[in-house]
């Protein structure tokens, strides 16, 4: 037994411990798919458990059995963990009770339902304004039973980097015919927000744009590129005399030995056929050395259904840039500090809940102010109470 495992003495004793009931009442209600035969340790628990290691830092199975290992009593004891007479401690899962929880759970229940409950959270920091990144991600290492790459579709809140629905793609189809599914998941939204979903050029699509806006009454800001040849052409048309023109808003930016501008244009959208289109943009973005010679220049076209008097040119910069926010704040940060395309998992739905799993750990470090995310694991994988107060979101 770890020396870790040991009864805390008295000098830990009159500490408050957060209350993490909220979190573990979300848990609870995921189904067990287990036989109750056998069982030694709540689904509950169980899940609270694997919680806590990947906020530590664990990127696979084996990780979750070594940081839930090393756990102290005293926060076992706070997860749910059932106490032992005949060991005089309380126990803790092993890697089989792990690995087996995480490949025969419903990964699509607990994504709903970690997705919902981030979102309570998160929302409430959006004052009448709620604009929401769609982007898909391939999980590299992780395959399928059939052997097809693994592929989960999220949405992710601008800003505060929180992803508050996540699907797993079927097989035979892909990401484009998911979004109505995507956006069902997303919790409710009050009636005084205006809700604006933003997606790449893959999904500018005339039947996303419909259901975006007739069927969940949001607005779109797609950009358009050349897997929408007549679109494209059409919009270029509408833009290209306003290039010619003073820009409506400018952005520069000095960073990584060059200096970055971006102008930003925008017209209405008479003439264009496509769904609720209200607004056409186009954002060129020039780039100079320190000396002030061009370097590059690059033009996004977008098309949106937010009207002029919601949306300024400064708005629809600021939500074309923050979309990419997804890849950073979310795919970049799972993929480097959990090693998620290292994550060499096939059986079951055990890619689909890690996954969940890390949605939620980054979810609560962005909820509480914490954006140096590797730090952060290190630091509660040096002490793992370090994770109760984040469980207390």
């Amino acid at each position: 037994m770890s020396l870790s495992h040991a009864v805390p003495d008295e000098s830990s004793a009159g500490h408050e411990v957060p209350n993490i009931s909220r979190l573990l009442e979300m848990l609870g209600r995921l189904t067990d798919p287990r036989s109750p035969q056998g069982k030694r340790h709540e689904l509950v628990f169980t899940l609270a458990c694997a919680v806590v290691a990947v906020l530590a830092g664990a990127c696979n199975y084996r990780q979750l059995a070594s940081q839930v290992g090393d756990f102290p009593q005293s926060l076992l004891a706070t997860l749910g963990g059932r106490w032992s007479w005949f060991g005089c401690r309380y126990g803790w899962p092993s890697e089989a009770t792990l690995r087996r929880v995480c490949q025969r759970v419903d990964a699509g229940e607990l994504d709903l339902l970690i997705g919902s409950w981030l979102f309570e959270r998160a929302h409430r920091d959006v004052d009448g304004l709620l604009v929401i990144a769609l982007d898909g991600k391939v999980l590299r290492g992780a395959w399928t039973d059939d052997n097809d790459q693994v592929t989960l579709f999220s949405a992710m809140i601008h800003g505060v980097g929180v992803t508050v629905a996540q699907i797993l793609v079927p097989e035979g189809t892909n990401e484009i015919t998911q979004v109505d599914t995507l956006l069902a998941g997303i919790g409710e939204v009050p009636p005084s927000t205006r809700v604006i979903v933003t997606v790449d050029a893959a999904h500018t699509q005339r039947a996303t744009a419909s259901h975006v806006c007739a069927e969940r009454g949001f607005d779109y800001i797609m950009t358009i590129k050349g897997n929408q040849p007549t679109l494209q052409k059409k919009v270029a048309d509408r833009c290209r005399p306003l290039v010619t023109t003073a820009p409506a808003h400018i952005v520069e930016e000095r960073a990584h030995g060059r200096i970055n501008r971006w102008s930003t244009w925008t017209t209405d959208a008479t003439g264009v056929d496509f769904p609720h289109a209200a607004q056409l943009g186009c954002i060129r973005r020039d780039e100079f050395a320190l000396d002030g010679t061009a370097l590059s220049k690059e033009f996004a076209l977008i098309i949106t259904s937010s009207p002029a008097e919601h949306t300024s040119p400064a708005d629809l910069h600021t939500h074309v840039r923050q979309h990419w926010g997804i890849e950073n704040k979310s795919h970049y940060v799972r993929d480097t500090t959990w090693r998620e395309d290292h994550h060499q998992a096939w059986v079951g739905n055990g890619p689909h809940t890690m996954a969940a799993l890390r949605n939620l750990a980054l979810g609560l470090f962005r909820l509480n102010g914490l954006h140096k995310i590797k730090e952060a694991t290190e630091a509660i994988c040096r002490d793992r109470d370090r994770a109760l107060p984040l469980l207390a979101t």
